[in-house]
């Protein structure tokens, strides 16, 4: 029975005056909807790229550096957690820095939120993570 005065606006006598706001309603949400949808992934999107420059940066303060082999784990890191890493830019301290030096990551991205492509627009965030430490192992 409720199910009928939900729909009552919809099939009354004087046309579809009765449905526009209604589905003006729907159209709007939709939209808040996407919106939301969007600070979740870009949220999602920055947390994934943090854990995994904070990874990094524990494996560069053990190796005293960056190198080709550091970029390839990030990599698989990225991948295993759903991020393209050939969208990702990166930039780290390189080898051969000694005991107590600071050792720095950098990593950003670009975020494309869709929520607003139904009316015609794309917006681009750009996701920038920063993590810092000082090397462990000592040289001579």
């Amino acid at each position: 029975m409720k199910f009928k005065i939900w729909l009552a606006p919809l099939r009354n006598n004087r046309g579809a005056v009765g449905s526009i706001p209604l589905m003006f309603f729907v159209m709007v949400a939709s939209v808040f909807l996407y919106l939301g949808i969007d600070v979740y992934g870009y949220i999602s999107q920055q947390q994934k790229l943090t854990i995994a420059s904070n990874e990094l940066l524990e494996v560069i303060k053990a190796e005293n550096g960056f190198d080709a082999v550091n970029r390839e784990q990030f990599d698989r890191l990225l991948q295993k957690t759903g991020i393209d890493p050939a969208k990702v830019t990166l930039t780290a301290t390189s080898k051969r820095v000694d005991r107590g030096d600071p050792v720095t990551v950098e990593a950003s991205m670009v975020y494309e939120c869709i929520g607003l492509k139904p009316l015609g627009k794309t917006v681009k965030l750009s996701i920038r993570v920063e993590a810092n430490g000082l090397a462990h192992t000592f040289f001579r």
